[in-house]
């Protein structure tokens, strides 16, 4: 029996980084809540942006945020994974140098910016993230725990992602085992070990008191690979990459459709 539900955000439940919910999602969150079924948004962006989105419903759902670097339930924080100062420091030194990039790294609850054109600030105002602007991204007040690279020629087209695996695997200051991943289309999110989403259902669903097998979780990518392996059900959208779709049991056109006939149908209930 299905009594946690997780999505990732963008590319899955909404479409692009700025897009609102499906309409009528909030009403569908009350019903889940009302059949005992709680809702997790498991997402790359921050804690604040994410409760901006689900204004509705803020606080009747469960949240894992940063790719899983941080979970947080009822106001409770459930789990956080703080980078090494000295590795964060290494590699962003290394991100700020790449050019036609902007470097964005998280606090628990602020990101911090220094951007390279006004314009990039101005994009994470429009995405709704509470943030700073500082004069040393490596010098926050507080540990951080994700960092994240905007590229605004875009990541997939241009193949970015195995690029910047590469960076790690040659090199001698890197730690080898930062696992990179697409997070929107212009977007590459440092995934380090302990901070995934596969951490932050593993956390949510302790807390809980639910077993593996009662957890379905939705997504398009491969940050949501450790999701999927912690959840007893997987499901892709249909404009997920392949290989994102041959590993999950089922596959649908979105989330809201897939949740509604599961709703009506008892399936999995």
């Amino acid at each position: 029996m299905i009594k946690l539900i997780a999505s990732d955000l963008d590319g899955t439940l909404v479409s692009g980084n700025m897009a609102d919910l499906p309409e009528g999602f909030p009403e569908v969150v009350r019903e889940l809540k009302k059949r005992g079924i709680i809702f997790a948004a498991a997402s790359g962006r921050q804690y604040h942006n994410l409760r901006r989105l689900f204004h509705e419903v803020k606080d009747e759902i469960a949240y894992i945020c940063e790719n899983g670097a941080l979970s947080v339930y009822q106001g409770q924080l459930l789990h956080k994974v703080d980078i090494p100062l000295e590795t964060a420091v290494s590699i962003i030194r290394r991100l700020e140098a790449e050019p036609g990039t902007e470097v964005l790294v998280s606090g628990a609850f602020t990101c911090y910016i220094h951007p390279k054109e006004p314009l990039f600030e101005q994009y994470i105002k429009n995405m709704g993230n509470q943030y700073q602007v500082v004069p040393d991204l490596t010098d926050i007040g507080e540990p951080i725990i994700k960092l994240a690279l905007f590229e605004k020629e875009g990541t997939e087209e241009r193949n970015r992602q195995p690029y910047w695996q590469s960076q790690f695997a040659r090199s001698e200051v890197f730690p080898h085992d930062v696992k990179v991943v697409t997070s929107g289309t212009v977007w590459l999110d440092f995934l380090f070990p302990g901070a995934h989403k596969g951490v932050g259902i593993k956390a949510l669903s302790d807390h809980l008191g639910i077993r593996r097998e009662d957890i379905l979780s939705f997504g398009d990518n491969y940050n949501d690979v450790e999701m999927f392996k912690a959840s007893g059900v997987s499901v892709a959208v249909e404009s997920a990459r392949p290989a994102i779709r041959e590993l999950c049991d089922y596959t649908t056109p979105s989330v809201m459709e897939f949740i509604e006939n599961m709703l009506k149908t008892g399936f999995l209930i």
